[in-house]
C-alpha cells in the first residue's frame, strides 16, 4: 500500500514537473509575442508622429499649430505630450518644480530660452513663474525642447516623449525607456492616446499586443502554483523516502 502511495506521489512529482516545463515555454513564448505586437504599435506610432499634422480641437490649438510647424514637429505629438502632462491646464505645477502646460522646469526652460530666444521682447530680467504659466511662453519652450529630444534620439518619438518624462540622460545610460514605472506609464499613456484616434493596423496589433499580455501574465500565476504544487509534492516524498535520492 505504502508503495502505491509512494508511486503516486512520483508520478505526480513528474507530471507537475513537466507541466511547469511547458508553461515556462509558453510563458516565453508568449511574452515574446506580445513584445512583437508592441513594436508593432510603437513603429505605427512613430511613423505618424515624424510627419507634421496639425490640430483643430484642442485648448490651444493655434499656438500648439504655430510652434509645431516652426520647430519641425508634429503638432499632434505636442498635443499629446501636452495632454499627458497637464491634461490642458496652464497653471498646473509639478511637485518636481515643472511648470504650467508642458511642464518645463526652470533649469530646462533656461536653457532651451537661451538656444532660441522666445522669451525675448517679452519682458525685461530673468523668466520667472509669470512666464512660465504663459500659455503661449510655455508651449513655445516645450515645443522647442521636445523638438531637440526628436533630433537627439533620431526621430525615434518614443524615445524623444520617454526622455520628455524622465530626461535624456537616463534614456542614454539605458539604452531605451528607463525601468521607471513613471515612464513606462507616461510613454503607454500617450500612446494609448494616439490609439483611441486611430483606425487602422496600429489598433489590430494593440488589441493583439494586450490579450497576448493578458496570456503571459495567467501563464505566470499558472507557473506559480504549478510551483507551490511541485514544492509540495516534493516535500511528501522526501518525508516518504527519508531522502532526495528518489528524484
Amino acid at each position: 500500500m505504502k508503495g502505491k502511495l509512494r508511486s503516486k506521489w512520483l508520478l505526480a512529482w513528474h507530471g507537475l514537473l513537466g507541466l511547469l516545463l511547458l508553461e515556462i515555454l509558453a510563458f516565453l513564448a508568449s511574452g515574446y509575442i506580445a513584445s512583437v505586437y508592441k513594436n508593432q504599435v510603437w513603429d505605427a506610432f512613430n511613423a505618424s508622429m515624424r510627419t507634421w499634422q496639425a490640430v483643430d480641437n484642442v485648448p490651444y490649438a493655434q499656438h500648439i499649430n504655430r510652434y509645431a510647424k516652426q520647430y519641425g514637429i508634429s503638432a499632434k505629438l505636442v498635443a499629446a505630450v501636452m495632454e499627458a502632462e497637464s491634461s490642458f491646464q496652464p497653471q498646473a505645477l509639478s511637485r518636481a518644480g515643472a511648470y504650467g502646460l508642458m511642464q518645463v522646469i526652470p533649469g530646462t526652460w533656461e536653457l532651451v530660452n537661451k538656444e532660441y530666444q522666445i522669451c525675448q521682447g517679452r519682458h525685461q530680467g530673468e523668466c520667472t513663474a509669470s512666464c512660465y504659466f504663459d500659455p503661449e511662453l510655455n508651449i513655445g519652450i516645450g515645443t522647442a525642447y521636445l523638438s531637440q529630444l526628436t533630433k537627439r534620439f533620431e526621430q525615434n518619438i518614443i524615445l524623444a516623449i520617454a526622455a520628455y518624462n524622465a530626461g535624456p540622460g537616463a534614456v542614454s545610460r539605458h539604452g531605451g525607456i528607463p525601468p521607471y514605472r513613471e515612464t513606462e506609464e507616461y510613454v503607454n499613456r500617450i500612446v494609448a492616446t494616439w490609439l483611441k484616434r486611430q483606425n487602422d493596423a496600429g489598433v489590430t496589433a494593440a488589441l493583439r499586443q494586450v490579450e497576448w499580455r493578458q496570456l503571459h501574465r495567467r501563464l505566470g500565476w499558472g507557473m506559480a502554483a504549478t510551483g507551490v504544487l511541485l514544492g509540495f509534492t516534493g516535500y511528501r516524498l522526501f518525508t516518504k523516502y527519508r531522502s532526495w535520492r528518489w528524484r
